[in-house]
């Protein structure tokens, strides 16, 4: 069985401060294939790299992002180290590496903003590298990215992973992102699920039919491995040098 890729769950956030550029050059100088970011529109319209609906918990101020200028949001600085992700800095950074990865998860709610965020990816000539992502049930917001520019990759989050190629082929999607988040229980609940409907024979099925699955976030060795063991394609985590070390040795 092949090892999976290592793919960053907001440009890992053990190991810089979330969703920035420094985040994202770090998880790739460390040894992830790809990396995450969650995308959201500021209220002039630019598209940042932000996972709350505001800027309390990371940067310490009640602002609310969509109802926030760039030019403010920009003076700020996530956990007080790195300045917020502009759209443009996580393009230059795919245009300066060529077998960078990203995917984007959809914090917009609209689907003309996730066509324009496609539209934008497309214009800095990365979208064959690039996969607006977003759950199951926002699946309007992945087939309208799709319609506005076929060629850019989509891929789906299940709530759970009971369906894999179905919950795939509703989205339009050809990667699916299965896993648990950070709360009570999801983990656990993952776990069962992923015994109860045979998640490894999915994934194989999947890889079959040529969509590739990925999974997480896994920060112990254990959850890793156990990751690894079902096949996937991809480990979704927030500490990749644990990742490696775990799949890779060294």
């Amino acid at each position: 069985m092949a090892k999976p890729q290592i793919f960053a769950h907001r440009g890992a956030l053990l190991n810089a401060p979330e969703n920035t550029a420094a985040a994202f050059k770090l998880a790739f100088s460390n040894g992830a294939t790809a990396v995450e970011c969650d995308i959201r529109k500021t209220l002039d319209g630019q598209f940042i790299a932000f996972h709350d609906g505001d800027a309390r918990r990371v940067c310490g101020r009640p602002w609310p992002i969509a109802g926030t200028s760039y030019a403010h949001l920009k003076t700020l600085k996530v956990f007080g180290k790195e300045p917020i992700a502009h759209l443009y800095d996580i393009l230059n950074i795919m245009i300066l590496g060529p077998a960078r990865i990203f995917y984007f998860e959809l914090c917009v709610d609209s689907p003309e903003d996730a066509a324009a965020l496609a539209f934008e990816i497309k214009k800095a000539g990365v979208q064959d590298r690039a996969f607006i992502i977003t759950f199951a049930h926002r699946a309007r917001l992945l087939k309208a990215a799709s319609a506005a520019v076929p060629d850019i990759g989509i891929g789906v989050m299940p709530l759970l992973p009971g369906a894999i190629l179905k919950t795939a082929a509703a989205a339009g999607a050809s990667k699916v992102c299965a896993g648990w988040v950070n709360w009570p229980l999801t983990r656990q609940v993952f776990k069962g699920c992923a015994a109860l409907f045979n998640f490894k024979e999915q994934v194989l099925a999947a890889a079959r039919a040529g969509v590739g699955v990925s999974s997480g976030v896994a920060n112990s060795y254990y959850d890793i491995r156990y990751l690894a063991e079902l096949g996937v394609e991809g480990v979704w985590t927030d500490d990749v040098p644990l990742a490696v070390r775990t799949l890779y040795g060294g």
